[in-house]
């Protein structure tokens, strides 16, 4: 059976948890805070409290966790889905999503940020960002130049809101490239980037999944720069791979 696996972090609750179990018995969160961990084993969550964070966050790196909680899971499992908590389910999981994960090993989806990355995002924020919050994204943009595939005016990379693996390597070679490299920001989808080193069409045939999308055309409906290019991209990758969408990712 697949083990589905969350992350749970910070100095407060994630709220967006839903209070009853989506995936009881097949599910673990793995919580890098007490407050966390209590909150979610309340709930009916199966927890684990991850004792050594390699990922303080201190330096704008806590989507390291994830890694951490990738390699932690696949020490213990055979296979697992690890999910955010914005990924929702769109309908039952049935034999040919579970199919469908035997195709691939690895498997994460795509999305595309504009190539103005910061400013694209920026733009559409409900209210003026903080001075941190700008820094942030200027910080993230050089890591999507540097690293992702350039996509006519977008930048291209994995998207580590869903991530399906049976490679039990996997986790600690992401870990130690994310620690090598002293990456920040998307810290995930960064360490991905370095570690599969191929094309942007070699991605889509060896690790792209057929069970959602990066980012859902759904919430495509503004029209902005960062929408314009995601609708463009999600419109070609259309040609390039057919995709049954089992969640939302938002």
């Amino acid at each position: 059976m697949v083990k589905i696996v969350r992350v749970l972090w910070g100095d407060s609750v994630n709220h967006e948890l839903p209070k009853v179990p989506i995936f009881s018995g097949q599910e673990v969160v793995y919580c890098f805070d007490y407050e966390s961990f209590w909150f979610a084993q309340d709930l009916g969550y199966e927890c684990k409290l991850v004792k050594d964070d390699l990922f303080p966050g201190k330096k704008l790196n806590n989507f390291g966790r994830k890694l951490q909680a990738l390699d932690l899971a696949l020490q213990e499992y055979d296979e697992v889905l690890m999910l955010d908590w914005d990924c929702y389910l769109l309908k039952p999981l049935d034999k040919n999503f579970y199919d469908s994960l035997k195709e691939k090993p690895i498997q994460i989806p795509l999305y595309i940020q504009h190539e103005d990355t910061a400013q694209a995002i920026i733009e559409i924020q409900d209210l003026p960002p903080s001075k941190a919050f700008i820094d942030e994204m200027k910080l993230m943009e050089k890591g999507f130049h540097k690293y992702g595939w350039k996509w006519e005016e977008g930048i291209v990379a994995p998207n580590f809101g869903f991530v399906y693996c049976r490679d039990k390597s996997l986790g600690k070679k992401l870990v130690d490239i994310a620690i090598k490299e002293d990456l920040t920001t998307v810290v995930d989808e960064f360490a991905t980037l370095i570690y599969v080193d191929c094309t942007l069409e070699e991605y889509i045939e060896k690790y792209t999944p057929r069970v959602l999308k990066g980012r859902s055309d759904q919430n495509l409906i503004y029209d902005n720069r960062l929408h314009d290019i995601s609708r463009k991209f999600t419109k070609w990758l259309d040609t390039k791979i057919e995709i049954s969408e089992y969640f939302e990712h938002v």
